[in-house]
């Protein structure tokens, strides 16, 4: 496992235990977008979608 996904899987415990925790929606929203991300961090490993995204923006012609 990278790190990202463990990342991922923390993002996922912590969101599922403050959606717990806390009566609040406003937190719940916060919660639930973190076990969104982590869900993707855990299945994709990695930060960045797109390939290319790393690269210099400036190609020499």
């Amino acid at each position: 496992m990278n790190k990202v996904r463990i990342f991922g899987i923390g993002a996922i415990i912590s969101g599922i235990l403050i959606g717990y925790f806390f009566p609040r929606t406003d937190v719940h929203i916060v919660a639930g977008m973190l076990v969104g991300l982590g869900i993707g961090w855990t299945i994709t490993g990695r930060l960045m979608t797109h390939p290319r995204t790393r690269s210099s923006r400036l190609r020499a012609e």
